[in-house]
């Protein structure tokens, strides 16, 4: 399961401080500190199946033979550029709201005119999205894959069901809306719209701290480009971009111009594009991993400290 604090996205709504959804939030999330422009905006320990987004990672990375991780080794040809996507369907279960995140894991490649199609009043629309690593390895065997399904219905392209995501009790929900919720539509429309952009990219660059179910290794090979943020004391690899934001952010050429194109990155955080001489290899820091998600939406894991 994964939490993810998406109060930020509710204060925009309402107009509440950040001290007025202490208590709300206190019992539903384990806050860590934040990396982010705000320095009151807290993440949220999370866990996660597929690899989540959003002001969490959550945000999700799945490849072609299953959700979370794709069965691979140093021969095989890279990944890199790889087209992929995930959708996030936000629902009410149990006296909280969830999200159900579904992955293509390599049934196709994401058509344009289906994700054009899809209700982003509906679904968080997370895609394209193309790596930006080399090799994704589940050191503990893949993951159990669901069954196929039309998502969104009518639309005539399959999903898995990669992860049911609980995010945080319906009640703290109501508290900052100001009025009962029975079911997903009893939320005003502006607000399932924010909290469906929340799940998608974290323009305060809050840092998540992610417990995955299995260990994950990413890998950087050597001689290739690896995109990097650093905030001061850590640095973070960029493992996917996405056009979701800026259409033209579809290749690797215009990912390395983004130094020059970020509007919100906070003080003391520098973006560079490096090249090592050996692989970069990236596994979970004793189970954790620190993800940090970009104003664009492209998302970084965290491999260094100081």
């Amino acid at each position: 399961m994964k939490r993810i604090l998406f109060i930020n996205a509710l204060l925009v709504f309402s107009g509440c401080s950040s001290d007025d959804t202490d208590a709300a939030s206190e019992d539903s999330t384990t806050t860590t500190g934040s990396t982010g422009a705000a320095d009151g905006e807290g993440t949220t320990t999370t866990t996660d199946a597929t690899e989540g987004t959003g002001a969490a990672e959550s945000s999700g990375d799945s490849g072609s033979t299953g959700p979370g991780v794709v069965d691979t080794d140093a021969d095989a040809d890279s990944l890199r550029g790889v087209r992929t996507c995930e959708l996030n369907e936000l629902y009410i279960a149990d006296d909280a709201l969830w999200m159900r995140v579904w992955n293509e894991v390599g049934l196709h490649d994401c058509p344009d005119d289906w994700l054009a199609a899809i209700d982003a009043d509906a679904y968080g629309v997370g895609g394209p999205r193309w790596r930006s690593v080399d090799t994704i390895v589940s050191l503990d065997g893949m993951p159990e894959l669901g069954t196929p399904e039309e998502v969104p219905p009518g639309l005539g392209v399959s999903m898995v069901e990669a992860a049911a995501v609980e995010l945080f009790p319906l009640a703290a929900l109501e508290m900052q809306l100001g009025t009962t919720i029975e079911t997903f539509e009893d939320i005003p429309a502006q607000a399932r719209r924010m909290l469906l952009d929340a799940t998608l990219f974290s323009p305060d660059y809050a840092v998540a701290e992610v417990e995955r179910v299995f260990t994950t290794e990413f890998t950087h090979r050597a001689g290739q480009r690896v995109f990097i943020l650093d905030d001061g004391q850590c640095r973070y690899a960029m493992k996917y971009y996405t056009s979701i934001v800026d259409p033209d952010l579809v290749d690797e050429d215009a990912v390395a111009t983004l130094g020059d194109r970020f509007t919100r990155l906070p003080e003391g955080f520098t973006f560079s594009v490096e090249t090592f001489d050996e692989d970069l290899v990236i596994v979970e820091d004793a189970g954790l991993q620190y993800v940090l998600t970009d104003e664009f939406g492209n998302s970084y894991d965290r491999f260094e400290c100081d």
